[in-house]
């Protein structure tokens, strides 16, 4: 089959769902600007995961995380939403069937594409807090903290170590946000799929959890991932040249 004829049938999926929901890797913001961090070029490779993003390093030596969170942050701040974000926004605002989205990433691009309901499995860097009076901070007030020299930030109010509400390695998912991403997967008639390897764990067993429900299944991912054989349409290539011509076809067959 080719890409055109999977981009049909994967709008007569779409057509046909009313639960539909998304979950998204970081193939999707690669596109705007912000590189995979395992990929060639991601920063892992400028940065030693084992080093500058795990949670017990992070209390000895935060100023290595801050450090590379202030690379990240200047990505992020310029990075836009791509047309794949725009597309998924249109799905739910549009055409009310995108019920939620479950995303792997920290950048809040989905938010700034104008989906109301987003579920950060990995945490945001949208907002920090202090480790030592839990004193909540805004993501603006971390980075004037961060443009006066102080690496890492410290809490104004008790001196204690802020850190972003992200997850570091050796951190546990949060649990009420899995929680409510598993029932979202178990309530869809359509799970999306956009821009992830679908090997890291445990968020991959969210997928798996469609597959064990007999969801459908779309994916859009530049590589071949593990869940390809299960999904009902499978297609490779950049998603934000990908979903646009998803939605135009789905236009035209509701119309």
């Amino acid at each position: 089959m080719n890409q055109e004829d999977k981009i049909k049938q994967a709008a007569e999926l779409i057509k046909k769902s009313n639960y539909i929901v998304a979950f998204t890797g970081a193939g999707i913001s690669v596109e705007s600007g912000i590189p995979d961090f395992r990929s060639p070029g991601g920063l892992w490779e400028k940065y030693n995961p084992n080093e500058y993003a795990t949670y017990s390093n992070f209390l000895i030596h935060p100023e290595k995380y801050w450090t590379m969170h202030k690379e990240l942050r200047d990505m992020v701040i310029t990075a836009q939403p791509n047309p794949a974000h725009l597309a998924l926004a249109t799905l739910e605002l549009e055409y009310g069937k995108l019920k939620v989205i479950i995303t792997q990433n920290v950048d809040f691009l989905h938010s700034r594409a104008g989906n109301t309901k987003v579920l950060e499995i990995h945490g945001t860097t949208q907002t920090s807090r202090c480790l030592s009076c839990d004193k909540r901070f805004h993501f603006t007030e971390v980075e004037a903290f961060l443009d006066q020299g102080q690496i890492p930030p410290r809490c104004p109010q008790c001196e204690g170590l802020i850190k972003t509400n992200t997850i570091l390695f050796g951190e546990q998912l949060p649990y009420d946000v899995m929680e409510q991403a598993r029932e979202e997967v178990i309530a869809a008639d359509l799970l999306i799929i956009i821009g992830s390897s679908l090997t890291v764990y445990p968020a991959a067993a969210l997928p798996s959890l469609a597959v064990q429900t007999g969801k459908r299944i779309l994916i859009v991912n530049r590589e071949i991932t593990p869940m390809d054989i299960y999904a009902n349409v499978a297609i490779r290539g950049m998603a934000g040249i990908i979903m646009p011509k998803i939605l135009s076809t789905l236009k035209e067959l509701i119309n």
